[in-house]
């Protein structure tokens, strides 16, 4: 189950103004628009096929604008969505590519499988002395440890220039899976203050990797590849069986996050399997949007 279809993630989001339906065991997210008194559908990553009666039904109810719908490859038919009335959206609202890295292997067969690259720069953290602390928010009184990862967040968002929401939000999103969150955060020796930090999620048998943080002392000291092996090791000991790295730069959609690039190219080091999921479709209910988003998709090709 990827995390868009999870209690949690619906939690999240109701929590930051969504609505939250669910349609043939399938989650479905409603923004309203009150100036149009109407809204915007949005469905990730979901399980096919599309219950495509139910979504026009749900869509009227709310008055939809459009919805967009981005499945995940299995059992996919794109006639069925094109006999619905969708097309290919000009609009990506989450990645489209992905990292699977296989935890059910043995911890030696893991290691082997990391790039070259991956393995000394572990080996090189390691010599730095590094101290690696874990914060299992199922346990409470993590606040202050979140307002530290979040420091170290926004830290890493000025380094590489790119936006993102505020603290209360990422809070929400937090409180949302704190039942099966893990903040692991690494420290020199002699630092009371952390250099770098990941969060991660578990449930289903998938640990996701939400976010990470880290200074420029962090990169020196090569935290972040350490902090990784870390999630690895844990995360196997609690049974889970796929690291999702959640998103990396797709060359499909060129235009597309081009930030996510340099990123891409760490989570890449750790091998694992490219899942590619499949270009998200768009279904328009009012004339005007639906002229303007084949417009926008002509003109985008231009």
């Amino acid at each position: 189950m990827d995390i868009r279809q999870t209690k949690q993630w619906g939690k999240y989001l109701a929590g930051i103004g969504w609505l939250v339906e669910e349609v043939g065991g399938i989650q479905v997210f409603i923004k309203k628009i009150p100036i149009f008194n109407s809204s915007v559908i949005k469905i990730q990553h979901h399980k096919n096929p599309l219950p495509f009666t139910m979504i026009d039904k749900l869509a009227k109810k709310y008055n939809a604008i459009c919805v967009i719908a981005e499945p995940e490859n299995k059992r996919l038919n794109l006639e069925d969505f094109k006999k619905a009335g969708y097309f290919n959206s000009p609009m990506l609202l989450t990645h489209t590519s992905t990292i699977y890295i296989d935890l059910t292997q043995s911890e030696k067969k893991l290691w082997n499988s990391l790039s070259e690259n991956a393995r000394r720069n572990i080996k090189k953290a390691q010599k730095n002395n590094l101290i690696i602390k874990k914060v299992w928010t199922k346990d409470g009184n993590y606040e202050d440890r979140f307002k530290l990862f979040f420091k170290l967040f926004k830290n890493l968002t000025k380094l590489k220039k790119f936006w993102t929401p505020g603290f209360d939000e990422y809070f929400k999103k937090l409180k949302a899976f704190e039942k099966c969150s893990i903040l692991f955060f690494a420290y020199t020796k002699n630092s009371p203050e952390p250099i770098a930090t990941i969060w991660v999620s578990y449930f289903n048998n998938i640990a996701v990797y939400i976010n990470t943080g880290i200074t420029e002392d962090g990169y020196g000291h090569l935290a972040n590849y350490l902090l990784v092996w870390e999630a690895f090791k844990t995360c196997k000991k609690l049974g889970v069986k796929t690291f999702d790295f959640e998103g990396i730069y797709d060359p499909r959609f060129p235009k597309e996050k081009k930030t996510w690039v340099n990123f891409s190219e760490f989570k890449k080091r750790f091998h694992g399997t490219l899942i590619e999921y499949p270009k998200p479709q768009m279904k328009c209910y009012n004339l005007f949007f639906k002229l303007f988003f084949l417009c926008s998709k002509v003109l985008s090709r231009s």
